[in-house]
This record gives structure tokens, C-alpha cells and sequence, in this order.
């Protein structure tokens, strides 16, 4: 069956913000219909790219650029106009985007997220939200909870990743945050080596990813969610205490600054972020490298039917 092609304007009209999400860059922070990301084309320690939900446009700070989806898609893959159009609409690509605006976000001044309920993961979006991010509904499961939680007068649902603490990191396709007290998660398999990873999409996704040298470095490991760089000092205790350290921190300046900050404390660690320098972090490289090797497996199939 022939899918029909998305026209020019069509693509126009795709919620930014659900293609950025699609593509791996959450927003650090929202203030109304302005959601704030650092830039997902240059690196940055302050986010001061912004996307206007109610325009659907975005503006980039740092080197004064800005536009429509269609400017950013050229930006982002280094290509044409019809090139990106092509991507858009290769292997049904599109066929995922809502074309509806995102769902209302509550203003920072009621950022006050208060928990309502705790149960297993079953919510379809969820669920959506996790495949696009490369991760499996059971292996989601053993470490996530679905969390139902309230800000102002709004009842939401994300995925939950427990701290150490008992409060939780919270994550959908439009919503990044986390209940109260933020605090580092610990996966304990009383281990000396230990794994450290900032968010708990991209520990889940070091799970997940069929290379032999990662599989390798976390067998048996113990991990150590940040859930935010700005934890990395309450680490030291935990990571003096390890003979082996294995860091999968992100490709950015702000990752550089956290390793700094270690090396200072006397802590040294292997800096595994190398092992996929050509990406902003684990969960990129994840989300890539199951596209490339659908594309092969397709490729391998269409030659097979050939032969016979």
C-alpha cells in the first residue's frame, strides 16, 4: 500500500517540541508556551534554545537562528529541504506525530508536584513514550513505575524512577521533573565496579545496548543515577568506595564540568562517553543504532527474497 507523502506544509505543522522528544532532546525547563532546551545544535551549559508551543516556531540564543520545524530538520541532519522532507516521510516515519499541540503545561510558580498514585506501567502513552526511547515495556517493568502526579489544578502521568529517597524522576514525551526530595538513584548488586549514568533513560538504555564492550563494563555492576549533574558532589562517599568507576555521562560541556569536579575530589573513574562520541548520549546512540540495524535486518530480508 502507498502511504501518502506529507506535504510542505504539512510538516510545517508538526509540534516541534513532539519532534525534538522524537529525536531525543527534552526541554530543561517550561515557562508557559515557551519550552527552554539546551541547544540540540551546538553544545551549552545554560539551555537558551527556545521553542513557542502556541507558534510552533524556535529561536536559538546562542547564535541568534531560529525558524520552523522545516529550518530545524536542515540544521539538525545537515541536509536540503527535500532531503529532510525525505526523511520525514521515509519508512512511515510521520506516522507517529499527534499534529495536536502539546497537552497544557502548568506554569513554574505551581511546580509543586504532589504524587497521587503509584502503579505498575499500562498507560498507552507511556508505553509510546518508552519504545520511541528505544526501551522495552518489561525491562521498564523491573525499574520504572507509572506514576499518576498533581501540579496546580493538573492531573498528569509519567514514568517514575525511584531515588534513593523514595521520591521520583518523572518523565513523558512533554514533561521533565521530579517529586520531592530530589536525590540520586542506587541499583545495588553489591559490586566493585559501578556504572554511572545522569538520567535513568540512559541507565535503562545501557541495558539494552547489544555492544560487547558496554555489556562487558556494566556485567555485574552496580549503578548510580544523578537524576540531575548538580548531585555529582553527593556521589563522592559512594564512588570513593569503588575500585572500578565507569562514567556514560553526555557528550556536553556540563558533563566536562562533572568530571572536573571528580578529578578534583580525587576520584578517578574510566570515561566511557568515547564509546559513542559521534552522539549527545547513551540513549541517542541506542535509538540510532536500533534504526541502522532495522534498516539492515530490512535490507537483508529484501536481498533474501531476491535470491529465492
Amino acid at each position: 500500500m502507498n502511504l501518502k507523502r506529507l506535504s510542505l506544509d504539512e510538516v510545517k505543522q508538526i509540534p516541534i517540541v513532539e519532534y525534538l522528544s522524537r529525536s531525543g532532546f527534552e526541554p530543561a525547563y517550561i515557562r508557559g508556551t515557551d519550552y527552554w532546551y539546551h541547544s540540540p545544535l551546538r553544545g551549552e551549559r545554560t539551555p537558551s534554545f527556545k521553542v513557542n508551543t502556541q507558534k510552533n516556531v524556535w529561536f536559538d540564543h546562542g547564535s541568534g537562528e531560529g525558524g520552523t520545524l522545516l529550518d530545524l530538520g536542515m540544521k539538525l541532519h545537515r541536509c536540503s529541504l527535500s532531503e529532510f522532507l525525505n526523511l520525514i516521510n521515509k519508512d512511515n516515519y510521520h506516522n507517529d506525530f499527534s499534529f495536536h499541540p502539546p497537552e497544557p503545561v502548568p506554569k513554574l510558580k505551581e511546580n509543586k508536584i504532589e504524587v497521587l498514585n503509584v502503579s505498575e506501567i499500562s498507560n498507552s502513552k507511556l508505553i509510546h513514550y518508552l519504545n520511541r526511547r528505544g526501551i522495552d515495556l518489561d525491562l521498564a517493568k523491573i525499574y520504572c513505575k507509572e506514576v499518576e502526579f498533581k501540579i496546580g489544578l493538573g492531573i498528569y502521568k509519567a514514568i517514575g524512577f525511584p531515588n534513593v529517597a523514595g521520591a521520583f524522576d518523572l518523565r513523558n514525551h512533554w514533561f521533565k521533573g521530579s517529586s520531592t526530595p530530589k536525590e540520586i538513584s542506587l541499583i545495588s548488586n553489591n559490586s566493585d565496579r559501578i556504572a554511572v549514568t545522569e538520567g535513568f533513560i540512559d541507565f535503562l538504555s545501557l541495558l539494552k545496548i547489544d555492544l560487547p564492550i558496554i555489556k562487558s563494563e556494566i556485567k555485574d555492576s552496580d549503578f548510580l543515577v544523578l537524576n540531575s549533574l548538580r548531585l555529582i558532589a553527593r556521589t563522592i562517599p559512594i564512588l570513593k568506595s569503588k575500585p572500578e568507576i565507569n562514567l556514560f555521562l553526555d557528550n556536553d560541556l556540563a558533563a566536562a564540568k562533572a568530571k572536573e569536579t571528580l578529578k578534583e575530589n580525587g576520584i578517578q573513574f574510566n570515561d566511557r562517553s568515547t564509546l559513542y562520541r559521534n552522539h549527545k548520549d547513551v540513549n541517542e546512540y541506542l535509538v540510532m543504532s536500533s534504526k541502522e540495524k532495522k534498516t539492515q535486518d530490512l535490507q537483508q530480508t529484501k536481498m533474501k527474497g531476491r535470491r529465492q
